[in-house]
């Protein structure tokens, strides 16, 4: 979804004079510098419409005016109305920058709502956008990305497996140079450039235990390989994170999950991921059959139910909320990240 008039113009209606000016100050001056591969001449020329793509305000005024366009009576009725008490207090649109996605139980228009955004200036790209059914019976949701990331965790961390594959690859010549590179530099090229590419968004895996061991195991392949271990040389998995100072990424994972859930408790209670959580433990309807699913709100069970001595649990509306105080109090909150991941390594070292 892009803008295609001037944007002082499509933000008359919306800010004051002052911030018009300001706005006007901001962009005074900008210089675009084109990259023409043909052109015999390259020369810089001053712009004085609209903001041009790439300038830090772009991308500020557009969602500014992006979601006072949402807002428009005229654009409301499009999206359709709630069919359902559950719809009524679902977020209707979820949007991160100029990428928004409409939420429906029903099929809703996309080439009407393009027509009638259009009549406020902005474009819907016909060409990316998406349709995504989600309903347990279906499987093309999994393969769904959001903000570089598939919705499937299962998919998500093949995905980010190959990428970190590649990404050590490409650093192959590092890991074999031995002594020329010290072990310290190696590790730490290995936590910023594959590391970060294999973690990436890991706060919202929910990994069963045989998936944690597997991911353990993939990450023990890639350390070896970084500081170049290989058959016939045998090494045990304790001896190996002794020599990198590395614990299980089992452990990272957790630790990320339990500091994401807490960011998100911290937040206002309307937002998406709020909602969402607030209406988990509501239910309506019959329950589905067969066995249930490891979802996000059964592993951080999992990962409460392992502390001593305590009461804590995720299983209802209540608990969530119990959690929500605990978690507005951040030394509380980092404690108890820190009792559940001593936990979590306690049952890991009995295995």
């Amino acid at each position: 979804m892009h803008e295609n008039i001037p944007t002082l113009v499509i933000l008359e209606d919306i800010v004051n004079k002052d911030e018009h000016r300001i706005i006007r100050f901001l962009l005074s001056n900008t210089i675009i510098d084109t990259k023409i591969i043909v052109a015999t001449e390259k020369k810089p020329f001053f712009s004085n419409v609209g903001t041009p793509q790439g300038d830090s305000l772009s991308p500020v005024l557009f969602t500014i005016y992006l979601e006072h366009a949402l807002k428009l009576k005229e654009v409301r009725p499009v999206l359709l109305k709630p069919s359902t008490p559950l719809e009524k207090v679902l977020p209707r649109e979820i949007a991160y920058a100029d990428d928004v996605d409409f939420v429906a139980f029903q099929d809703i228009d996309i080439e009407e709502v393009g027509k009638v955004l259009e009549k406020h200036n902005l474009q819907v790209n016909v060409d990316e956008t998406e349709f995504t059914n989600l309903s347990r019976g279906e499987t093309n949701w999994q393969t769904t990305k959001k903000v570089c990331t598939l919705i499937g965790d299962q998919e998500d961390i093949e995905r980010r497996k190959q990428l970190s594959t590649a990404a050590l690859v490409k650093l192959k010549n590092v890991w074999l140079k031995g002594d020329k590179i010290t072990k310290k530099t190696k590790l730490k090229l290995y936590k910023a450039l594959v590391k970060s590419v294999f973690t990436y968004n890991c706060g919202k895996w929910a990994p069963t235990q045989s998936q944690e061991e597997r991911l353990n195991a993939f990450h023990r392949k890639q350390l070896k390989k970084v500081l170049n271990i290989k058959y016939p040389v045998k090494i045990t998995n304790s001896s190996l994170y002794n020599k990198c100072n590395k614990r299980p990424l089992s452990i990272f994972i957790l630790e990320s999950r339990w500091r994401l859930f807490g960011h998100l408790l911290r937040r206002d209670s309307q937002i998406p991921a709020n909602q969402a959580m607030s209406r988990y433990f509501v239910t309506e309807g019959s329950k589905f059959k067969g066995h249930p699913l490891t979802t996000l709100p059964v592993v951080l069970n999992r990962d409460l139910s392992r502390i001593i001595n305590s009461n804590l649990q995720l299983k209802s509306s209540h608990d969530l909320e119990h959690l929500r105080y605990i978690a507005q109090q951040r030394d509380e909150w980092t404690k108890l990240t820190a009792r559940i991941r001593e936990a979590a390594e306690a049952s890991q070292s009995e295995h």
